[in-house]
């Protein structure tokens, strides 16, 4: 064989022995033009820094569905007809008042805080409190619509009176006051959503575009001021709702993020100091991963997408993978600069080794996070392609800036030292013994481990036929987060904070007058009611007719039903309308052509409302409707469909990261064999992972439905590794136990290492507050260790079982037990 240029000889042909010539050249032109390099990767991190700055941060159910999803267009038809659905939901009770919310004095505090809502926060269409319901009742013209506070009363004892009218009104008791009279509650509707055009939810134009300065979290901060003001002291509150649930949220994103990845690099450089020992091993990486987050940030500014509940752990993600990228150029470079004594050329024949196998597993990686750009799912197939920019980033820049500053230092070393510094730049005795007994352990007990491996496939796979599809956004916050405490507090006492929305259409303008329709829009309603608890209140149009019914008829309970012709409804409607009354056009079209029905929900698991959307079905298939017409929507419905979505996006992005990985393993290796045995130990972190999660009913949702696809395209990156050394190792001894020793002792320390930087980068997102994120970080740190004694123990027992790298022949070199 002939002795190349980059020091060794040129054993590999085809596409992985041009790949690596070409790296070796790449190599050698960055040291030579090391501060060109340094240059353009500056004048990069500043572009990117320019544009990550402007980066928007959206947490909205929304950012789930592609604009032109049919369940997307009917949910944003009915905001057209009936506008935002966003709320907040402030439940209050008054602990040390004798009469509670009925309490005279804070009663007059509610009034005035009903005055400062409406007055001072920004973006809402209008409050609903105890001091401003509309109370109809019968009077001389035929119904008077009156407010607490037009007439505010003088005594307790008026105060009393009114409160024993409202609570014979059914459509205010568990919305605005709880059925016993102890909590009140304020609905602030809102004119915006959170997915509007930036120009119209900025609260100062000129202001810019942090996230103080926006909706939702501009409304939820002068919420909050104005609740914590020490005259409503004497008033307990429990906010809920979309508002804060999406400021909360949104904050969390933009502000843990940066954090989290603060302290990833803080545990990656003492990794990198424990391990690798020099000041440029250290610095370097974290230069080049922090400038690959940039990127990937950019990149979102660039496409006009934003930051959603799909972007917390990718800049944590592209900082251990980055990192892992660096570790086997770093490890490689130390060895050959001890062996060599010159540092160019060390760092070329490094990268010669390396450089093939760092494209494919950056490659394999970029592919596990494209395939769920695929996926139906708006803010995953976002985070596929950003992910995957990202990690394709970290590699040219660890070819490129990598190489450049590691030609920082003294050229030449001596190389007297001989076998001990050459030892110790392979991480010394200790870790050669390990690795060595590492194959050994594989040669005497092949066998054996691939019948464990076969029950570890056998154990998982049961498990995962035991994984529930299902989500509840409440779990993906902390038990230290208030939030989570005031909204399942809130939901047990009254309210709902999610809801499901039935559009009822007539057909006809006015159509929604006839009681034919009227009577279909209570069927359902009143089916709904009696679905406690997770149906917390219902509202719609004919909870109005009744109360006008009623009051027509001196408040007589009996009457509390729908008018019997359409000539009664369009007169009671009109003398409403006439009398001041508001609340109908929230529940009707401009042209009564069309009526909602609103089911608020208690925050529960999806599959609850699947349940109950399905209790829904059946009675209508039993007894359809006739008079009109019904189409399911609301935010409760957007999560209908997005658990759809989960079964098909696992499966579908999995199956394409599989194929594409395999079929590139395939050509690189010129080898099917060699493709497939690549391949087989890498999904057992897979499988051991969704099994564990089938086994301790860990839900599979959102947050976790990229899971197979991310881990088979991280886990595959040290096979890569040690699959191409193993490989380069054969075709030079010929002997596989040999080359098992030789491969494993060159590159199974930066496995090592590699390793442990991602599991340690990924149990840092324990530290969220956002109980997905950690539990997503803690699957995938298990899939890493899982894929680590797949590389150690499973792969190479394929090797020597299968020899996919040919017939052993005539240049075998010493045996193993002579290595040991």
């Amino acid at each position: 064989m002939g002795h190349g240029s980059n020091g060794f000889d040129d054993a590999e042909r085809g596409v992985i022995g041009a790949l690596n010539r070409g790296f070796a050249a790449l190599a050698g032109w960055c040291f030579d033009h090391r501060w060109v390099v340094v240059a353009l990767s500056m004048v990069m991190l500043v572009a990117c820094v320019a544009l990550a700055s402007r980066v928007r941060v959206d947490s909205s159910y929304e950012a789930y569905f592609d604009p032109d999803d049919p369940i997307f267009l009917a949910y944003e038809k009915y905001r057209e007809d009936f506008g935002s659905d966003e709320v907040s939901y402030i439940l209050y009770a008054a602990p040390e008042a004798e009469h509670g919310p009925w309490d005279i004095d804070v009663m007059r505090r509610m009034a005035q805080l009903t005055s400062a809502l409406e007055d001072e926060v920004p973006f809402i269409y209008q409050v609903k409190t105890l001091v401003n319901a509309e109370l109809t009742e019968g009077g001389p013209g035929g119904i008077d619509i009156t407010e607490i506070a037009d007439d505010f009363p003088a005594t307790q004892v008026e105060l009393l009176e009114l409160r024993d009218r409202f609570m014979a009104k059914p459509m205010y008791v568990g919305g605005l006051i709880s059925d016993d009279a102890e909590y009140g509650a304020i609905i602030i509707e809102m004119d915006r959503s959170s997915t509007d055009p930036l120009a119209d939810i900025r609260l100062d134009p000129d202001g810019g575009d942090g996230l103080d300065n926006l909706y939702p979290q501009a409304t939820h901060d002068v919420i909050e001021d104005i609740l914590a003001r020490p005259e409503y002291n004497e008033l307990q509150f429990w906010h809920t709702g979309d508002v804060p649930l999406n400021s909360i949220y949104n904050r969390v994103l933009a502000e843990e993020s940066l954090a989290l990845v603060l302290v990833t690099s803080a545990v990656v450089a003492v990794i990198l100091v424990l391990f690798i020992r020099s000041w440029m091993g250290i610095v370097g990486p974290l230069f080049v991963v922090w400038i690959g987050v940039m990127a990937c940030t950019a990149l979102l500014v660039v496409l006009g997408w934003k930051i959603d509940m799909s972007f917390g752990m990718v800049p944590n993600m592209l900082v251990a993978i980055g990192v892992a990228h660096s570790v086997h150029i770093l490890t490689e470079f130390l060895a050959r600069f001890a062996e060599v004594g010159d540092r160019r050329t060390a760092l070329v024949q490094s990268i010669y080794l390396v450089g093939a196998p760092c494209l494919l597993a950056a490659t394999t990686t970029a592919v596990g996070f494209a395939s769920m750009s695929f996926v139906p799912i708006k803010s995953i197939g976002h985070q596929g392609v950003y992910a995957a920019f990202g990690v394709m980033a970290t590699f040219c820049l660890s070819l490129t800036l990598l190489m450049a500053l590691l030609s920082f230092g003294p050229s030449t070393r001596k190389r007297g030292t001989g076998a001990a510094e050459r030892l110790r730049a392979k991480g010394g005795a200790r870790m050669q013994r390990g690795l060595l007994a590492v194959a050994n352990f594989n040669v005497r007990h092949r066998v054996a481990l691939l019948v464990v491996f076969a029950l570890v496939f056998l154990v998982g796979g049961v498990g995962m036929t035991r994984i529930a599809v299902d989500s509840n956004w409440l779990d993906d916050f902390s038990d230290a987060m208030p939030i989570k405490h005031d909204i399942e507090f809130a939901d047990q006492v009254m309210g709902g904070t999610t809801n499901i929305i039935y559009l009822f259409d007539s057909g006809e303008p006015e159509g929604v007058k006839e009681p034919a329709v009227l009577r279909e829009i209570e069927r359902v309603q009143s089916f709904s009611d009696a679905q406690q608890p997770l149906v917390r209140k219902t509202y719609s149009i004919v909870d109005i007719l009744k109360d006008l019914n009623q009051a027509f008829h001196d408040g007589d309970p009996a009457y509390y039903r729908l008018p019997e012709t359409r000539e009664l409804v369009a007169q009671y409607l009109l003398l409403y309308e006439t009398s001041g009354g508001e609340d109908a056009e929230q529940y009707v079209s401009s042209d009564y052509g069309r009526a909602s029905l609103e089911l608020r929900l208690k925050l529960e698991r999806i599959s609850f409302t699947a349940d109950l959307v399905d209790g829904i079905d059946a009675m209508l298939e039993e007894e359809p409707l006739e008079a009109s017409s019904i189409e399911l929507t609301g935010i409760g419905a957007l999560w209908l469909k997005l658990m759809d979505y989960i079964v098909s996006s696992q499966i579908q992005g999995f199956g394409i990261a599989f194929v594409a990985i395999a079929a590139m393993m395939i050509f690189i290796f010129h080898s099917f064999k060699t493709g497939w045995i690549s391949m087989i130990p890498n999904v057992a972190p897979v499988v051991l992972t969704l099994g564990a999660m089938g086994w301790l009913g860990i839900l599979l949702d959102y947050s976790k439905v990229s899971i197979a696809a991310v881990a088979i395209g991280i886990a595959v990156d040290d096979t890569v590794h040690l699959v191409s050394r193993y490989r380069h190792e054969f075709l030079r001894c010929g002997n596989y136990q040999e080359a098992l020793v030789a491969a494993m002792g060159d590159v199974g320390r930066a496995l090592f290492i590699t390793s442990i930087a991602l599991v340690c980068g990924f149990m840092v997102n324990l530290l969220s507050v956002l109980d997905s994120q950690a539990t997503q970080g803690l699957l995938l740190a298990t899939s890493i260790v899982v894929a680590l004694m797949a590389d150690f123990f499973f792969m190479p027992a394929l090797v020597l079982t299968f020899q996919p790298f040919g017939p052993e022949g005539a240049r075998a070199g010493q045996r193993l037990r002579e290595a040991a």
